[in-house]
């Protein structure tokens, strides 16, 4: 009362003047306010009070050079070096990861960089670009010695491992910007494999295939060489780095799961580190993820794979220049139209 303040504690009366009181109460005010602002600041750098996010992440790698900088990570998962959380599978083909990504059993692929427009196209947006894994790797294979340019081809039969796909669209650029006429492109052979048989056994004398097929087939039979660097002839033309494969994920996923795509990236570039770094400990990783039948062929091989990690607005503009070369050429190549700039947007 007045200039007092009383209160009981085991039958006794204390007297606090109210000055001191006051005082007290602010000090334990305090007091809470900077134990507070303390556990904020714990929960900020540690992340330890947000909910952590237990989903599982599921990849989707081809079994050539665009899964190969998945190889170390795939060795930290299944190790427990690593704690992301992420089941990674392998494909033999483009075609086996496409319904996965637009059935939403997949949520990362790495895929062919046009196959990446035609899944942005087919699914209305619903797809983005995370990263380019892989530059140039296809490669004009020859037994002899007349190809030395572009303009050598003039007249000559190219053979291609299929019709509408990456080595048939690249090459088609290249000849056109070139300005090489009378071409002729045979699609006889289906697949890689065929025409690497194909060259070997001496049924073709031109072809285009992609690494690591043509450090393979080099090897076996002297007679046979690369003739022209697909890369390199791209960047003559264009300035630009050819991209052959990247990272996507789904739109919806990201969305909802911002944080682990995010820690996935930091994992997967670290992975590509390593595979450029140390392509010996690499090789044996990506033979033993199953991506490349021994560890002694992938470290031959990987020279010329150009595996890489690029992002931002290096891999934007490389993208969209390789998806205008294509559409100019052939619109279906990347779905009928070309991708906006939602595509390959940074993620926020």
């Amino acid at each position: 009362t007045g200039t007092h303040h009383k209160t009981q504690y085991n039958n006794n009366t204390i007297i606090i003047k109210r000055r001191d009181y006051n005082t007290m109460k602010k000090t334990l005010s305090a007091a809470a306010l900077l134990l507070a602002a303390v556990m904020l600041a714990a929960c900020v750098g540690l992340v330890s009070c947000a909910k952590k996010d237990d989903t599982q992440l599921r990849v989707a790698v081809l079994n050539g050079t665009t899964g190969w900088g998945a190889a170390p990570l795939i060795s930290r998962i299944k190790s427990g070096e690593s704690d992301l959380n992420a089941k990674i599978d392998t494909y033999t083909a483009a075609d086996l990861v496409s319904p996965r990504i637009i059935n939403g059993d997949a949520d990362i692929a790495a895929v062919p960089t046009n196959l990446a427009a035609v899944l942005y196209n087919k699914t209305e947006g619903n797809i983005r670009v995370l990263a380019v894994n892989t530059l140039g790797v296809l490669y004009l294979i020859e037994d002899g010695e007349t190809v030395k340019s572009l303009g050598d081809l003039a007249g000559k039969t190219v053979y291609l491992p299929g019709q509408g796909s990456n080595p048939e669209f690249v090459l088609r650029a290249l000849v056109e910007g070139a300005g090489v006429a009378d071409v002729t492109f045979d699609y006889t052979y289906s697949s890689p494999d065929e025409l690497a048989t194909a060259l070997a056994s001496g049924k073709a004398s031109l072809g285009v295939l992609p690494e690591p097929k043509v450090t393979a087939i080099t090897s076996k039979k002297p007679t046979l060489r690369v003739a022209l660097d697909f890369t390199e002839e791209w960047k003559k033309q264009t300035s630009a780095p050819l991209v052959q494969g990247c990272i996507i994920v789904r739109e919806d996923f990201l969305k909802e799961h911002t944080a682990l795509v995010k820690k996935f990236l930091d994992e997967y570039k670290k992975s590509v580190d390593l595979v450029n770094s140390n392509p010996e400990e690499a090789a044996a990783m990506i033979a033993e993820a199953g991506l490349a039948g021994n560890a002694a062929a992938a470290q031959a091989a990987l020279p010329r794979c150009n595996i890489t990690y690029l992002d931002g607005e290096d891999m934007r503009t490389a993208l969209n220049g390789f998806w205008d070369a294509l559409f100019k050429l052939n619109p279906k190549s990347v779905g009928g139209k070309l991708p906006d700039d939602a595509a390959t947007a940074p993620i926020k």
